[in-house]
């Protein structure tokens, strides 16, 4: 028996909290703190927000006898969960640099390809982003794909 293919997303939440520190405690610019979190993501569940243990999400499972090639149900569940997807680590985990801000989807965002999240605060900062924005970064995670199905989904989202 052939293990289930399965897509885990994890995630990084960033809330602009308008104090002078970072989320790490590092005084920052006066007004332009943030607090961070990061871990497992459940885009069904509750979009803005991440879970300590990959048990409390539910992962998207590749349904054997529906028509796409298992590459292509990867290549298509990612473009529509993360929008346009960055990056392939050559193991199982593919990036979108796109940052979602609250209230919007990943699938919605039009940010920056590659940009840094430092460089993303920023920008929300000049534009007069206020505290408690929240701004949204995922990643897709393939289990139980082969390598040549995992390569191949890259390949089809311009990221090999």
């Amino acid at each position: 028996m052939n293990s289930p293919r399965l897509l885990y997303y994890s995630a990084t939440i960033i809330t602009l909290d308008g104090s002078d520190t970072n989320a790490y405690g590092e005084p920052c610019e006066p007004g332009q703190g943030y607090t961070e979190q990061s871990g497992f993501w459940d885009p069904d569940d509750d979009y803005w927000h991440v879970h300590d243990s990959r048990d409390t999400v539910h992962p998207d499972i590749y349904p054997p006898r529906c028509g796409p090639s298992p590459a292509r149900w990867l290549a298509d569940r990612l473009r529509e969960r993360l929008g346009p997807v960055d990056g392939f680590d050559h193991g199982r985990s593919f990036y979108s640099a796109h940052e979602a801000v609250h209230p919007g989807t990943l699938a919605d965002a039009h940010g920056p390809t590659g940009a840094l999240l430092s460089h993303i605060r920023m920008r929300l900062a000049r534009t007069g982003a206020v505290a408690s924005q929240r701004i949204l970064t995922a990643a897709g995670h393939g289990y139980g794909f082969s390598d040549a199905e995992l390569a191949e989904a890259a390949r089809l989202l311009g990221i090999d």
